[in-house]
């Protein structure tokens, strides 16, 4: 809401009933930007960018805010500028509340330094004597605007800062000749030449600011280098929304005026101002003046003005960006999902690092361990007893033991985790796969794709031993089959040993004659040969069945370590997908998603 003082000629003071309006940033969901949308000046602004070819300024505002957050979560110093991240989101902070406020206005400065006339055509073209003149030293300290059509401005004037004092705007209805200047806001700016602290840094922001920048010149100082290199060539990309007047041509003769128009229009050509129109004006005899009203009109008219200015500095930023971003030429370069063009991770490059980790955690290793531990522990089910007997006689099972020990003691070390000349293979083969997949990429992004890859570097160790781990069998896990040979060869030691007996039994009838009352088999001592062969029989089928069963327990040794080593080189390949390379897609996806959105960002479909 905004008061109304009246003031002399028909024009009236705005001023604000309350404070200064804060604007701020519209809520908006995670990852969009704060644009009208939601606003009934959204209406207004989003039909008009209807009709433009390509995305829509809101289109290009939610992909900038999307490149800001990309760049800001790969910042630091060989990441993103955190300098031009903090300007770009000013810039989007500034669009936002523009967008939000008037969109009946149109926000033109007139800028320019002392003496050039600036302040002079303000009031021509305010019809009043608003703003002081000054031809030497500096004069304007404070911005003035000129409101034509008041409603909706306080607001507006509340964003620019222009003191309530230096507001003006018409109290009766406007006349016909003036009212198709309705919805203008006109600032005359402070000198950007003055002396007094701040002046310039004011004039830089209004001009920020504007919709449509006027630059006002002098005959004497249109080439002038300061403002030309502070202002008029870092705005180049901006010069469809800027326009150059050269006044005072009054001083000047007929001749005069047209070699300075062109040396001026020369002088802007090679500084990437084509777009920039040049007028000719005299603030003291009124020449040129129409046309300086016409393009006002015209500028008011097409309501494109705040669009076409943020769109200019969308433009500007996205041009800043684009170092960030080019095609990958690496052969790790081709199609992501749907088609959609970008750098993606060879399965070739993700099946080398599961191979180097394999080899880093062991898994060869692991597998002759098992193979080699499991045939011992085979042993003491399916071996002959006699020669397990005879090691326990002889003092060799206990070393059988211990070794036994030993290897499940290596196996739980290894999967306990990697470390040592293993962590360094693990790093390397790391270094290998980023180095591949951030190949041809554009800084800082080769950088990222490494953070990402050794994101769980610390971790990476365990969870190999874990995978591992997983894949190995229970310790003293006994096979079905090993308890029926045991009980086999206990049955077959047994009539060893009852052979045995016989044998004994038979001698010492024919020693001691001592065969009255005993049974026929102990009496006759010419079975002793046959019973013998018996016992040689029963001996050599029990060395055949351990034999036999050793071999068939060797080879299913073997294939359980087989699919051991598979289990064991799945797992790992699954830690390298979690760990590694699924980090490292996501920052291939980010990258391509960061092209996409600049190609959005700089007005392409």
């Amino acid at each position: 809401m905004t008061g109304v003082e009246t003031t002399p000629a028909g024009w009236s003071r705005l001023v604000p009933a309350g404070g200064p309006a804060q604007v701020t940033r519209g809520a908006a969901a995670p990852g969009t930007v704060a644009t009208p949308g939601t606003t009934a000046a959204a209406a207004s602004h989003r039909a008009g960018t209807e009709q433009l070819a390509g995305p829509s300024l809101s289109d290009r505002l939610a992909a900038m805010a999307h490149l800001i957050d990309i760049g800001s979560a790969r910042g630091g110093p060989n990441g993103f500028s955190e300098e031009f991240l903090r300007d770009a989101d000013a810039l989007l902070s500034r669009a936002g509340e523009r967008l939000q406020l008037s969109a009946q206005h149109t926000i033109v400065v007139l800028a320019g330094g002392t003496g050039s006339g600036k302040s002079s055509l303000f009031n021509l073209l305010a019809g009043a004597d608003f703003s002081p003149v000054g031809a030497v030293r500096p004069v304007t300290r404070e911005p003035h605007a000129c409101v034509w059509g008041m409603q909706g401005a306080g607001p507006l004037l509340d964003w620019l800062g222009v003191k309530p004092r230096f507001r003006y705007a018409r109290s009766s209805a406007l006349s016909e000749g003036e009212r198709s200047l309705s919805g203008l806001l006109l600032l005359d700016l402070p000198d950007h030449d003055s002396v007094l602290a701040g002046r310039s840094s004011e004039v830089s922001r209004l001009v920020a600011l504007a919709d449509l920048m006027i630059w006002v010149l002098d005959p004497q100082k249109y080439a002038d280098a300061a403002v030309h290199s502070r202002y008029l060539v870092p705005m180049s990309g901006h010069a469809s929304v800027m326009a150059v007047v050269l006044n005072q041509v009054d001083l000047l003769g007929r001749g005069q005026v047209e070699d300075c128009e062109a040396d001026l229009r020369r002088l802007l050509d090679s500084e990437g101002l084509h777009d920039a129109r040049v007028l000719v004006t005299s603030a003291a005899t009124g020449v040129g003046v129409d046309d300086l009203r016409k393009m006002l009109v015209e500028t008011v008219s097409a309501r494109q003005s705040a669009l076409q200015r943020i769109a200019a500095d969308v433009d500007a930023t996205a041009i800043q960006f684009a170092p960030y971003a080019h095609p990958a030429s690496d052969s790790t370069a081709g199609s992501g999902p749907d088609g959609a063009a970008g750098p993606v991770l060879s399965r070739a490059s993700a099946e080398a690092l599961a191979e180097a980790f394999s080899r880093a955690a062991g898994v060869q290793g692991v597998g002759r361990t098992l193979q080699s531990a499991r045939e011992l522990k085979t042993v003491d089910h399916v071996g002959w007893p006699v020669a397990w007997i005879a090691d326990r006689l002889l003092g060799r099972d206990p070393v059988r033991k211990i070794r036994l020990g030993a290897l499940w003691d290596e196996l739980r070390g290894i999967s306990a985790g990697s470390a040592g000349a293993q962590q360094s293979e693990i790093d390397n083969a790391i270094t290998v796969l980023a180095d591949e997949a951030g190949r041809g990429l554009p800084a800082p992004w080769p950088a990222t794709v490494l953070g990402a890859a050794r994101s769980g570097i610390e971790e990476l160790p365990g969870a190999l031993g874990a995978a591992i781990a997983e894949a190995l069998p229970v310790e003293n896990a006994v096979s079905p089959w090993w308890r029926l040979v045991a009980v086999w060869q206990g049955l077959l030691l047994g009539g060893a040993v009852v052979g045995l007996g016989w044998i004994l039994a038979l001698l010492g009838v024919g020693v001691f004659h001592a065969s009255a009352g005993a049974p026929v088999p102990l009496r006759d001592v010419s079975m002793v040969p046959w019973v013998v062969l018996l016992v040689a029989a029963i001996l050599g089928l029990g060395w055949l069945t351990a034999s036999g069963c050793m071999s068939i327990a060797v080879r299913l040794a073997l294939r359980e370590r087989e699919q051991v080593e598979q289990d064991m080189h799945e797992g790992v390949a699954a830690v390298a997908r979690e760990m590694v390379t699924g980090p490292v897609e996501h920052e291939l996806s980010e990258y391509a998603r960061f092209c996409e959105e600049l190609t959005v960002a700089g007005g392409l479909s």
